[in-house]
């Protein structure tokens, strides 16, 4: 399939599945594709804006999308047939998390192939009424209205097939990453305003309750009485910020919205309290760099195991006092131990979306 004219639909412009979009976005165009995009203003994050704005693509377009359920969403589906009626036509339709793939797949976009990548099933999340009820509107679309699902880990295509969603539209294609991790440790600490003997606990992703960033804060001061040596840098924004400060005290300092990737270089030591995740692109650029890890059970640390990163994995539920001794237990190690992993490029992940792709395509024109 060359020069196929596809359509990138996606709600939270920003975080994880945000980088997802322009790496995959800007590898679709290197290959000879025409790609519009389709974005949400309302949670888009500045750096995303930047990097969409300064991508080539055949068009742009904000269109405002609520996280939540509610009548609004009927009218942004007409908004997105009016979009797609004058952008296209389109031989692909990718919608990207719940809200944005459910408006993508729902939309009139006549011969288009739809796809879907959920970037964490919210159905990976805690058991619950919310829980039940995305399992069967998932269920729903996946069989009626979909031709390809991509999960983005072994772990989060797992939890499709337990809610019945179609084997046979169902892939399996991690996230890579578009660059090489940026290395400049001294640089980085200069930037985070942190001494050359502060052992460096880094957490990176939104201050919310998935991520449990107050857990991560309060291991970090368990921590701390352990070595005070130790200093927790949260790189992040978000509702639970007030509650981090209060749980970490001066053991662990956020310093919000910065590019993390630059930021990492200077980490000693990567934590992430997430209470599910996918694929983290926080996780793999981590391991990339060849930080050592401390991790609750969440998608996507097989692969990184089996790609060669020192993770120490716990369970999802674990206290802040288990991470704490996780924490000064890692940092013990010599840091020689560790090396980066090798993690598969941005562009492979495209040239696999590119096969799902043309299997959707084809299911589309054979009516399967």
């Amino acid at each position: 399939m060359a020069g196929v004219r596809i359509l990138q639909v996606i709600e939270p412009s920003g975080g994880g599945s945000g980088r997802h979009v322009v790496d995959l976005s800007e590898a679709l165009i290197d290959a000879g594709h025409q790609v519009a995009l389709v974005y949400s203003p309302l949670r888009a994050e500045p750096r995303f804006e930047t990097e969409v704005a300064a991508l080539p693509l055949a068009a742009l377009e904000r269109l405002p999308l609520r996280r939540e359920i509610g009548l609004w969403d009927f009218a942004a589906l007409r908004a997105l047939n009016r979009l797609i009626a004058r952008l296209g036509p389109f031989e692909i339709l990718h919608g990207h998390s719940a809200k944005a793939g459910a408006l993508a797949r729902l939309a009139h976009a006549p011969g288009a192939a739809r796809v879907y990548t959920p970037h964490a099933l919210a159905m990976m999340g805690a058991a619950g009424l919310a829980k039940t009820a995305a399992g069967v509107v998932e269920f729903g679309l996946a069989r009626a209205r979909t031709d390809a699902v991509v999960a983005v880990s072994t772990e989060e295509a797992a939890v499709a097939r337990r809610w019945g969603l179609p084997k046979d539209r169902l892939h399996i294609v991690p996230n890579g990453l578009a660059r090489a991790p940026h290395r400049d440790r001294s640089a980085a600490r200069r930037t985070m305003d942190v001494s050359d003997s502060a052992l460096i606990v880094g957490f990176v992703g939104r201050l919310s309750p998935q991520k449990d960033p107050v857990r991560f804060a309060r291991a970090v001061r368990l921590a701390k009485q352990d070595n005070p040596r130790i200093l927790g840098v949260m790189i992040g924004a978000g509702p639970l910020a007030e509650a981090v400060a209060e749980a970490g005290g001066e053991a662990a300092r956020s310093i919000g919205d910065a590019d993390a990737r630059r930021l990492m270089a200077g980490f000693d030591l990567f934590v992430m309290t997430s209470r599910y995740e996918a694929d983290a692109y926080a996780l793999i650029e981590a391991a990339a760099l060849g930080l050592p890890i401390v991790t609750t059970d969440v998608g996507g640390t097989d692969r990184l195991l089996a790609c060669g990163a020192r993770i120490d994995r716990l369970a999802t539920d674990a206290t802040a006092q288990s991470l704490a001794g996780a924490i000064v237990s890692a940092l013990c190690r010599p840091p020689g131990l560790y090396a980066a992993a090798a993690i598969p490029s941005a562009k492979e992940m495209a040239a696999h979306i590119q096969d799902v792709y043309r299997q959707a395509f084809q299911r589309r024109r054979l009516g399967v």
